[in-house]
């Protein structure tokens, strides 16, 4: 009898929340399931505890690894799966018991190419402070049935653990994790849903997510000062390009494209530390991935002028600004003051900054384009 579900889990030193972890897998109210635990190198008690539950259940598959990141575990993962559907768990969270049930009677019943779910947030410890901006991110937002659309893919969040694949999908497109870069899970949900037609989205908070500083998910989004941890998203959105290529898919989805590397990189400009950092950030950009790219066939994309700019230095000064406006943002949400008429005032401030920036931008436009064009004829020659 051929399995439904495989449940993917790579693990590195996690052993003070595995054994909830692997419970609640084991747990599930439905049996035809196979749990591949990928321990990545772990120091700690992770392995030998993971051991002991292979011993002793059939249909956990136990791989080990030197460390290499979660990326590759998950790839080994993927390549021996034997289920007919494809389901993720972090190793510091939890199903909930009927999160398999929920997710492949869905699947089937709405003859979808993926479902996606709710999640509890659960923070490790009181004192751990959770932006809502985190929150908003890794909550459900769509419901019911959707077919995909270049807007709606965009929306989808990049988590993998909230949801089901279809195995054939993946194989059928080669769908993987690019390897020795953070962000891949992007990457994976951007191809995924590049090779599919519709989605759903149940109203159950099946998942529990932990929120805790020492987290791969922490100290890849929270790491300001690392240049690999944020710069990554460039390299899993070039990976996620070739990847288009391969499958002579990126012209459909070069507006998808599009919106998701200018809205990362608008996202990686924020996070920088300082001026210097965002520099670097922009030149890796080029170098990496916008000097390769052929602009023209992205002209109806309004976005494109981002890329256009960024090969210029007036695009720092601007980016810099929303920088500047987006930290004194977070910086009064920290300090949230009684005072309703001043919050009012500042709300208005930070919203006349805001359409500011924006008029200079517009009336700019051309100017900070023409270098572009220069390149451009420059080529030509």
């Amino acid at each position: 009898m051929s399995l439904d579900i495989s449940i993917i889990v790579p693990v590195y030193n996690c052993d003070k929340y595995l054994v909830r972890s692997i419970d609640s897998l084991l747990n599930q109210t439905i049996s035809n399931i196979e749990i591949i635990c990928i321990d990545d190198g772990s120091t700690d008690e992770s392995f030998k505890i993971l051991k002991d539950y292979a011993s002793k259940h059939s249909h956990i598959i136990l791989l080990r690894q030197e460390n290499k990141g979660p990326a590759i575990a998950r790839n080994r993962g993927l390549a021996i799966a034997q289920g007919e559907y494809i389901m993720f768990c972090d190793s510091d969270d939890w199903y909930e018991p009927d999160m398999c049930e929920k997710m492949l009677q869905t699947i089937r019943l709405k003859d979808v190419d993926m479902v996606m779910c709710d999640c509890n947030i659960v923070k490790e410890d009181e004192s751990y402070k959770v932006r809502d901006d985190d929150i908003i991110y890794h909550k459900l937002n769509t419901f019911g049935y959707h077919t995909l659309t270049v807007e709606l893919k965009h929306k989808i969040n990049s988590v993998l653990w909230n949801k089901i694949f279809k195995k054939s999908i993946l194989d059928k497109n080669n769908i993987d994790f690019p390897s020795g870069h953070y962000h891949d899970d992007m990457a994976f949900i951007l191809q995924y849903l590049c090779s599919s037609k519709n989605i759903y989205g149940i109203d159950f908070k099946l998942y529990n997510y932990v929120f805790r500083s020492n987290s791969i998910m922490h100290k890849t989004y929270f790491s300001v000062n690392d240049d690999k941890k944020l710069f990554d998203v460039i390299d899993a959105l070039k990976y996620f390009y070739i990847k288009l290529l391969e499958n002579n898919n990126f012209l459909i989805n070069k507006k998808l494209f599009m919106y998701k590397l200018t809205s990362m990189m608008q996202w990686v400009m924020l996070k920088c530390a300082n001026k210097d950092q965002m520099d670097r950030f922009i030149d890796y950009c080029n170098e990496k991935l916008i000097f390769d790219l052929d602009l023209n066939i992205f002209q109806e994309c309004d976005e494109r002028y981002y890329l256009n700019m960024s090969k210029d230095k007036n695009y720092k000064f601007f980016a810099q600004l929303y920088n500047i406006k987006e930290k004194n943002k977070d910086n009064d949400q920290e300090n949230k003051t009684n005072n309703p008429s001043l919050n009012k005032k500042i709300r208005e401030i930070f919203k006349f900054i805001d359409l500011t920036i924006r008029k200079i931008l517009v009336i700019f436009r051309s100017y900070l384009l023409f270098p572009y064009y220069l390149y451009r004829i420059y080529k030509k020659l």
